[in-house]
């Protein structure tokens, strides 16, 4: 019973895939994956840099891509992979940030990010709007905090500044997102026409004898007293 119950308390989210959301949102994934080329080119050299760095931040473009535009109406459920091989990408990246402090807030960040991202998609969460201030605060922090002071720094090289723009362009993916995802309605039970009840016609009296009415047996006796 309550596995019945907290099924019925889910819902099912799902994208169109001809809406202005979801295409922005696929755009936005493969620039990413143009801007980390270009941003790693000739970087691949060490295997480990080139494996998580550069492929799995790709496999990761990609197949949320084909997942939010195949899937995306069918099976939403389906984004979860890349987003969580993404979070990965994210804490292996956040590793070598110089402040402890910064790494410990930024593997905070993504975890949450995959727990609430995860239990949206499967409906376990029923409201969107909980991944919009999720998204659009990294987002706006990046560029107004931490890609600002790098500018003016003059210290960001180029090969940098693809990679950061490749992350922008998948935070501002997942908010596009998150404002495409919809709910689907529940289906309307069909109702039947309604049936009268039927009549019931009482039995018919079995039919009287064929003599006459008033002959059954008053005139034998009259004609014996005769």
């Amino acid at each position: 019973m309550n596995g019945k119950s907290a099924n019925k308390d889910r819902v099912k989210f799902y994208v169109e895939n001809h809406s202005f959301w979801t295409q922005g949102a696929v755009l936005l994934m493969l620039l990413s994956a143009a801007f980390r080329l270009i941003g790693c080119w000739r970087l691949w050299g060490d295997p480990a840099f080139a494996a998580t760095q550069i492929a799995l931040p790709l496999l990761c473009n990609l197949l949320f891509a084909l997942c939010l535009m195949l899937l995306g109406k069918r099976f939403f459920g389906a984004t979860v992979l890349p987003v969580l091989l993404g979070v990965v990408f994210f804490i292996i990246r956040s590793a070598g940030f110089d402040s402890w402090l910064h790494t410990v807030l930024c593997i905070l960040l993504y975890l949450l990010v995959a727990v609430l991202y995860t239990a949206t998609a499967f409906g376990v969460i029923r409201t969107k709007w909980l991944l919009v201030p999720l998204f659009a605060l990294p987002f706006l922090y990046h560029i107004f905090v931490e890609d600002l002071a790098a500018l003016q720094s003059e210290e960001l090289s180029f090969a940098a500044g693809m990679q950061e723009m490749s992350v922008l362009c998948v935070m501002l993916s997942l908010l596009f997102t998150a404002f495409a995802m919809k709910k689907k309605q529940p289906e309307k039970p069909v109702e039947l026409p309604k049936i009268k009840d039927p009549k019931v016609l009482p039995p018919e009296k079995p039919a009287a004898a064929d003599a006459p009415a008033g002959e059954t047996g008053a005139k034998p006796t009259a004609e014996k007293t005769k």
